[in-house]
């Protein structure tokens, strides 16, 4: 029997991403599914959090979660994918404890979350805050408050896309380490960005935002915080921004009570541009419209919210990119697909190729980043004119996507091949033996040929030595990959 090292094809893995939740609940309640039981129930028993996590429901959990609260059961559906959609909610509701299935099947909504969305339902999402609101003098007004606050996202950003000297000292230690452990970074003395990294910068700021979000969560978690601590203040900061505020006059009261991990949240909501805070002496804290992101349902289509923004890119048949902005950020998140041309003070020019679409797909980037990152950057004139959807060229849409298709065709693994097999029983030997070991990739007795993956190799190498005796030779020659 003879071996020799090549690469076979096989399927395609699919795109998988830390990034990305799930398909019918957000990130914040695939986060709640991960923690503890008892911190999770300790949650349901607060209003603020009740009220909030009601709000993150898809719709039609929500319409269940209702029918449950005020008739203790919700009507069968007569059409079958809505049944289907239904038993997915019911399910999540389930995982959340929001709802419990009794022995006897019956659905029941959870006591203690009842109680408590009942109290915040019927005084309202500002009210059941424990925040005070004060009235802004002169003196401690906030001022470019909305400016400062986008400045201080575009710098957690630029840490990312533009990896420099000055732009790791713009984020605290907590940034440079929840990036290294959600695995948006790599490596200590010089920062590199990985692949989840790449698929951050191209997300919708809202989902961008809960993204980092979650990741404090978990940081929060590892540290041994107590994380429905954590959670209660945040949501309650959250809730105020459906109420409508004005960010430069408004403010709130930093409660000096508050632990400190509450107050670690504060400045790192602060880091995130979600509020903003002149002083610490002053003891006060202003909203920012930053915040309108993390009140968002990250699974529901924010096109129109993203619509209202001013974007900076238009996209022509011919490929052409252009892009009506100064900012080395965006520039930066354009070019990971874009092959840059010309760069003008407020105006640069660049191509979509199958090169430079490739090259971002290398990078663990995908076609519908891409294509949805251009629509939601797109400038108001294309909107206004095609739509939120043609406003990227139908013909550009698909050319990315074919680009990505070229790459699913095939995977290369290391492999190695087994040939000239002295006998029929020496052939059926090694293909039991890597069957039996899951090692196999394919076999063809008529060839008598057996192909079985890197790993396999030795394990197949050492049983052909046992059955040839200790004293028999292999015969096995290998090659290197």
């Amino acid at each position: 029997m003879s071996v020799s090292s090549s690469s076979a094809p096989s399927e395609a893995p699919a795109n998988t991403t830390g990034v990305c939740s799930s398909r019918h609940s957000c990130l914040f309640l695939d986060f709640l599914m991960t923690i503890k039981p008892k911190d999770r129930q300790r949650m349901l028993q607060k209003p603020s959090c009740s009220f909030f996590i009601y709000r993150m429901l898809p719709a039609i959990a929500q319409q269940v979660t209702i029918q449950l609260i005020w008739k203790g059961s919700f009507p069968k559906a007569d059409d079958v994918e809505l049944t289907k959609s239904i038993e997915e909610q019911v399910e999540l509701l389930l995982k959340l404890g929001i709802a419990h299935k009794a022995t006897d099947g019956k659905l029941t909504i959870d006591n203690d979350y009842k109680r408590s969305y009942m109290y915040a339902a019927m005084l309202g999402a500002a009210s059941i805050s424990s925040l005070v609101l004060e009235t802004n003098n002169e003196k401690r007004r906030g001022k470019d408050v909305e400016k400062k606050a986008v400045e201080r996202w575009d710098c957690i950003l630029r840490y990312l896309a533009l990896p420099s000297e000055e732009n790791t000292e713009a984020v605290s230690d907590t940034t440079k380490d929840l990036f290294r452990k959600a695995n948006f970074t790599s490596g200590e003395s010089r920062i590199e960005i990985t692949t989840f990294g790449f698929q951050f910068l191209l997300l919708s700021p809202v989902k961008q935002m809960w993204t980092y979000v979650i990741e404090y969560l978990k940081l929060e978690i590892s540290k041994g915080n107590d994380i429905v601590e954590v959670i209660e203040p945040l949501i309650q900061i959250v809730l105020l921004a459906n109420r409508g505020f004005k960010a430069e006059k408004e403010c709130y009261q930093i409660d000096e009570q508050w632990t400190q991990p509450q107050h670690d949240l504060l400045n790192h909501l602060r880091e995130l541009g979600v509020i903003f805070i002149r002083k610490r002496k002053d003891g006060v804290f202003f909203l920012t419209q930053l915040l309108t992101h993390l009140a968002t349902n990250e699974t529901i289509d924010d096109t129109s919210s993203e619509k209202a923004s001013n974007g900076k890119v238009i996209v022509e048949t011919n490929f052409r990119v252009y892009a009506y902005t100064s900012s080395l950020l965006q520039l930066a998140i354009i070019a990971l697909f874009t092959e840059m041309t010309y760069r003008f003070a407020d105006m640069s020019v660049g191509m979509i190729t199958r090169e430079s679409v490739r090259g971002a797909l290398q990078h663990g980037i995908t076609a519908a980043q891409i294509i949805s990152f251009l629509r939601a950057n797109a400038h108001p004139q294309c909107v206004a004119t095609s739509g939120p959807v043609n406003c990227l060229p139908i013909t550009v849409a698909d050319q990315i996507r074919l680009w990505e298709d070229e790459r699913r065709r095939m995977d290369l693994k290391d492999a190695y091949i087994y040939s000239h097999f002295e006998s029929d029983d020496e052939y059926h030997g090694v293909v039991r033996y890597a069957q039996e070991r899951g090692i196999l990739l394919w076999a063809n007795p008529q060839q008598k040929l057996v192909i079985v993956n890197e790993e396999g190799h030795e394990a197949v190498r050492q049983w052909y030595k046992r059955s040839k005796g200790a004293s028999g030779d292999s015969g096995a020659g290998t090659s290197s990959a």
